[in-house]
Order: C-alpha cells, then structure tokens, then sequence
C-alpha cells in the first residue's frame, strides 16, 4: 500500500463497490461492503499489510457473505453506516490540510469509525492512528509488503525448534507476533522470526 493523491482511486472504489453489491445482491453500500472492496484493492497475497496492520482479507470475505442485507439485485442504496463514514473520511481530509482523498484517509477514516467490522478489527488489532501516520512518514511500506506470515507451528518448523518454545517466546515477548482479524490465529512476520536469531562467535564453535 502506498498512500498518495488519486482521482482514478475515487472512481475504482466506486465502481468496484458497485460491482461487489452487485455479486452480492445487496440490498445497501453497507460499511462493511466498503470495508472488504478496500482491503481485497490494497491487498497482497491475500493480505493487507501496512505498518503494525496485519489483515487476512479472506476471514472479512468470509464474514461479508453470511451478513451482507440480501435483495433481488436492484441498486443498491447507501446505507447509514456508511453516511456516517463519509463525515468521518471528510474529517480526516480536514485534519491532514489535504485537498483530496487517498487510500491513506480511508484507512484511517475504517480505524476512527468504532463500527461494523472496521471497528470490531481495529478494536481487537488495538493499532493508533498516530502508529500509522508514523509508518506512512517513513515510507517504508514497500518492504513490508513483501514479507511472508508464519503461523506458530511453520515458524518452528523455520527455525528448528518446537512449536511449544516459539509460544513461550511470544509470550514472553522475545518474538512478535499478530492475531488475525476477528480469529483467535496468530502469525509472525518472516522480518520479525530474525529476532530470534543471534549472532555466534566464533570462538564457540570450536570443537563443533
């Protein structure tokens, strides 16, 4: 994801919101509709990754199509929630002196909103908003992006250990690792799996 100034983002969420209410037969342009069109546009793998935001795109996916409001496919009104979200992107273009909407106000606009599904996953990922201004003003996004996601048990296999011990590092808080949106799953990045790892002297492998 690499936030910047576009007319053409406007118009392909806007038509790609249409279209998914459409594959769904939805009855209103629902928060949640939004929500999913956003993070399967900035996704990768699968995933939507910026900064301290790890999101499985597939478990919101999932979650849409069992409580998307269901009709006979007529077009698809605006519903509340997403009046309320619209004050709320508008109030961050205010805050950021900008003139112009961009993927980073809606990121933002989904973390401040406090419901549907923006706020259930914000509420547990429990991310700030000043984390993400931070990250987006190194400009770093780009190697992140890239990263592969282990779960516990593919980490210890990584590394040569038992699941039980990559646990207890994380636990401890010697290895980070993030929960999956609205799952109880965890997964570690490959950047963060190096921080286990500590450099040997040479002296000790003598004898080896």
């Amino acid at each position: 994801m690499e936030p910047g100034s576009s007319d053409s983002f406007l118009r392909e969420m806007g038509l790609e919101t249409a279209r998914e209410c459409a594959r769904l037969k939805a009855t209103g342009v629902t928060l949640d509709i939004q929500f999913l069109v956003y993070l399967r546009k900035m996704a990768r793998f699968g995933y939507f990754h910026f900064g301290p935001i790890t999101i499985d795109v597939r478990l919101i996916e999932g979650i849409v199509e069992r409580t998307a409001p269901r009709g006979d496919g007529d077009r698809a009104r605006l519903d509340d929630d997403m009046v309320r979200f619209s004050h709320v992107l508008m109030e961050e273009i205010h805050r950021s002196g900008q003139r112009r909407i961009d993927e980073l106000h809606y990121l933002l606009a989904f973390m401040r909103v406090g419901e549907g599904l923006p706020g259930r996953v914000f509420g547990e990922l429990g991310t700030t908003r000043e984390q993400v201004l931070e990250y987006a003003r190194r400009g770093d996004s780009a190697t992140t992006i890239e990263q592969r996601l282990y779960s516990p048990e593919e980490a210890a296999e990584y590394l040569g250990v038992h699941v039980q011990t990559v646990r207890a590092w994380i636990r401890s808080g010697r290895l980070r690792a993030s929960r999956l949106a609205g799952q109880r799953a965890l997964r570690i990045t490959s950047a963060d799996l190096q921080s286990v790892l500590e450099p040997v002297d040479p002296a000790d492998l003598q004898g080896i």
